[in-house]
This record gives structure tokens, sequence and C-alpha cells, in this order.
């Protein structure tokens, strides 16, 4: 299972998330400006399948299209005095868009509920990058708007540190809030039977292939961590 975060235009937002949602995909989208696409644009992040992959970037390549935009040559805030003697500056034209895409290894997917221990809750995943243990991973949580602040809490008060986005549809089909957790492997089911206790189950979420749910979290191993 990979995690793909894909950065696309403002314009395309709307249309990538209905067609990735009729196509069966779930998906946590998070306004963002600058950066890849040189504009206001929206990261999107999704869980999936590895053969799931290419269909997924199917959809974004018919979705997110290259626009045209004009740009000021001048650094923001420049005085055009000193270049008094130069040629005339016209904004430019220049070409952005469509989709920068990102894929990164799931260690583990698992839709947390109370009572249910993370180990054994359902849909928990194993994943082909799941092999041998990490100092360190990136626990990523998608949890209701007002599950937010006693997860948070919870989090804290056993001495965890917690980065808070706020983020909208998705996973939980709602507003919502990103959780990020740096943790150690050992603690892993520790921060997950946290979040699980904290958060109430979605009702509206529950079928026979999604039982109902109060959190979504991926584990991503991290290659790298460097406190400074």
């Amino acid at each position: 299972m990979q995690l793909m975060l894909a950065i696309i235009q403002s314009e395309d937002a709307d249309l990538l998330t209905k067609r990735l949602n009729s196509a069966g995909f779930e998906l946590t989208r998070l306004n963002t400006v600058g950066g890849f696409l040189a504009n206001g644009n929206v990261s999107v992040l999704a869980a999936v399948e590895d053969e799931q992959i290419e269909t997924v970037l199917d959809v974004i390549r018919r979705t997110c299209h290259t626009r045209k935009r004009f740009i000021n040559p001048l650094p923001a805030g420049a005085e055009p005095a000193h270049l008094a003697l130069a040629a005339p500056a016209y904004p430019l034209e220049v070409q952005v868009g469509g989709a920068t895409v990102f894929c990164f290894p799931i260690k583990r997917f698992a839709r947390l509920r109370r009572g249910v221990s993370p180990a054994d809750a359902p849909a928990s995943i194993p994943t082909k990058s799941d092999q041998g243990a990490n100092i360190m991973n990136l626990v990523l949580s998608v949890v209701q708007n007002e599950d937010a602040d006693p997860v948070t809490r919870a989090l804290l008060a056993a001495g965890h540190r917690v980065t808070r986005i706020n983020t909208a549809g998705g996973f939980l089909r709602r507003g919502n809030v990103t959780l990020l957790v740096g943790v150690d492997e050992a603690q892993v089911d520790d921060v997950l039977g946290i979040i699980a206790a904290q958060c109430r189950p979605q009702p509206q979420s529950a079928s026979a292939e999604t039982p109902a749910h109060a959190a979504t979290a991926l584990v991503l191993a991290t290659s790298r961590f460097v406190q400074v």
C-alpha cells in the first residue's frame, strides 16, 4: 500500500475529488500555496493499494490540466528606479500544472474505533514495506473535528508531540483534522490506542466493506529523524 500525495491546481480540486470518490477512493484535502505549482493549490492525500496506483494516476492525468499564467518578472517589492536604463519589464507568460505526485510506502493502515485493540483493528493491513524495525515512525491520523482536541490533549499528556493540520473531506468524508505524531517503533500501538480511545465512531461510514470507525491512521517509515 502507498500514500499518494498529489499537489494540484485549485481549479482542478473539486472535479478530481468527485472523480476519485466516484471511483471508490477516499482522500483528504489540504489547502496549500506556492511550491511545485508556483500558485495557490491543493494537496490531496490518498491511501492506495500498489496495483491501483496507475488507476489513480490516470484519473489525475484526465482531470489536472496545464494552464498559462502571467507572472511579474521583478522580485516582489523591487524598486524599478535602478532599472531605468533597462528594457521595460513585461509580465512573463509561463505554463503551470497539471499535478505533482509523490508515493510513500505505508508500513501499516488501520481504521480505529473504541474497544478494539489497534493490533486487531478491522482493515489493519501489514504491507510489503513492513520489514524490520525503524527507530522512528510517522503516524498520520485523520480524526473528526470534534475529536481533535481530546485526542491532542491525551497524546500530549502521554508525552507525545503532535502537529495538527486542518483538512477536509476524504477518509472520514467530512471536515476533519490530520494529526502528525513522530513515535518510536515500540510506541506505535500505544499512540493508535490513545487515538482510538478518544474518537467516536461514525455510524454513517458503516458498511459490509468498511465497518464503523472513529479515525484513519497511516504509519509511515522514517528513513531519518533529526532534531535540531
